[in-house]
């Protein structure tokens, strides 16, 4: 999901153990409006996100470590 919307728009990605030490409230129904005010007001640190070569290279990596495990 990640790399779609990388192309159009900045994403930032947040570790949620990190959102769930911030204290607040966490409904539901308020949680993309609380999460969207922790952002404009900078207390979320955006997770590390490797580049897209090295994210293509993971991908391939699992997918032949994948491949391997369902031919042993």
């Amino acid at each position: 999901m990640f790399n779609i919307l990388e192309e159009d728009r900045e994403v930032m990605l947040v570790n949620a153990e990190h959102i769930k030490a911030v204290p607040g409230r966490k409904t539901d129904v308020k949680d993309s409006e609380w999460i969207a005010d922790l952002l404009r007001h900078g207390p979320l640190r955006s997770s590390i996100i490797p580049p897209a070569p090295i994210r293509e290279l993971r991908e391939l990596t699992r997918y032949r470590k994948s491949l391997i495990g369902e031919r042993a």
